[in-house]
């Protein structure tokens, strides 16, 4: 079998012959050997591309390429620090909660227009096009989508959690009528989008918690996140795509909520931030899991010995239905010499 075909195996719960191996790779030292190739700005796209098909079964866009180091200043007087494989983003204006309101009622504004839906369906099949050129450009590895639709709840995100708990204490009503119309307009867009089906399983990625556990009480989250991400989950199944959901930290004291909107599978497991492969399985025996291997710790710092140890771990404790692999992105902090720990003792362990 190859990547594509293991994937969809493991995805569709059929035999396969080894265990499919998921990640993100920014690492120059792991592209280069993979690749066999010299990694540079010029050539990220090919060299990278060439990494993951030679090492890796199944990857997700957005897929990260190395970048000129330089500062750029944006309209806003934004400044942007770009680095090799990220970028800071350095405000020169303060946002208010004037400016957030201002902004929802603008997006509620937005919502109510249903000429907007066929505008972002079209949108929409634009971007899922240029998912598939890059689909095409591998051989052996299977692409999840990742189609950016995400819940009213995220929005914490993008202005801060101080400024979003505000907002949601002292203009509840706005915030209410925007999340409810927000994902009414959301299912209309997927429904009408036509390349929807192109992708088989997508991810969503919507961080909910640290390591502490989740950073919304109860009462947030089943007012204003499971019931919206349920009717989102459900736009995609009808169409035949799974849902994968993404969220840092440990998400184990809502686990069983998080599961019972639909999703079909999660990711990237924190085990250091408390993330419990071996129960997780046990609760959810058909749950698609992904990550597992701890890449804030472990890959960094540990021998190879004791990343093949912890790899088959995972292994046992989150089979069947798992993608082994970092618990977030292969870094250029973690050593060659532990990332082909965790590759060739994958490749070998069968199911």
């Amino acid at each position: 079998m190859n990547g594509k075909q293991r994937s969809l195996a493991v995805l569709n719960h059929q035999n396969f012959d080894r265990y499919p191996l998921f990640d993100i790779l920014t690492n120059d030292a792991a592209i280069e050997y993979y690749a066999g190739k010299k990694l540079t700005v010029e050539n990220g796209r090919e060299v990278v591309h060439a990494a993951l098909d030679n090492m890796v079964d199944a990857t997700r866009w957005i897929i990260m390429y190395p970048q000129k180091e330089e500062k750029i200043v944006s309209e806003d007087g934004t400044i942007i620090e770009q680095r090799r494989w990220t970028a800071w983003y350095h405000r020169r204006f303060t946002l208010t909660l004037d400016d957030v309101v201002k902004n929802i009622k603008s997006e509620i504004e937005y919502f109510s227009n249903p000429e907007n839906i066929e505008k972002e369906a079209i949108d929409l099949d634009k971007r899922i096009e240029q998912l598939l050129q890059i689909r095409d450009e591998f051989k052996n590895i299977f692409l999840f989508g990742n189609y950016l639709i995400k819940t009213g709840l995220q929005l914490y995100a993008g202005i801060g959690l101080e400024l979003f708990s505000y907002f949601i204490t002292d203009h509840s009503d706005i915030f209410d009528k925007w999340t409810n119309l927000g994902t009414e307009f959301k299912i209309q867009v997927i429904d009408r989008a036509k390349k929807v089906s192109e992708f088989p399983a997508i991810f969503d990625c919507e961080d909910l918690a640290s390591k502490n556990g989740p950073l919304f009480s109860p009462e947030i989250m089943k007012k204003y996140f499971y019931p919206h991400l349920e009717k989102l989950i459900d736009a995609y199944h009808r169409k035949n795509v799974k849902f994968i959901f993404h969220t840092d930290g440990n998400v184990m004291p809502i686990l069983d909520q998080l599961v019972a909107t639909g999703i079909d599978g999660l990711n990237p497991l924190e085990v250091i931030a408390g993330m419990n492969l071996k129960e997780i399985r046990k609760r959810h025996k058909d749950l698609i899991m992904i990550g597992g291997i701890d890449c804030s710790q472990l890959l960094p710092y540990g021998t190879p010995q004791q990343v093949r140890q912890a790899t088959i771990q995972a292994i046992r404790d989150a089979g069947p239905w798992y993608f082994p692999g970092s618990s977030t992105e292969l870094h250029n902090n973690i050593p060659l010499d532990n990332i082909r720990a965790m590759v060739d003792t994958i490749r070998e362990t069968k199911p």
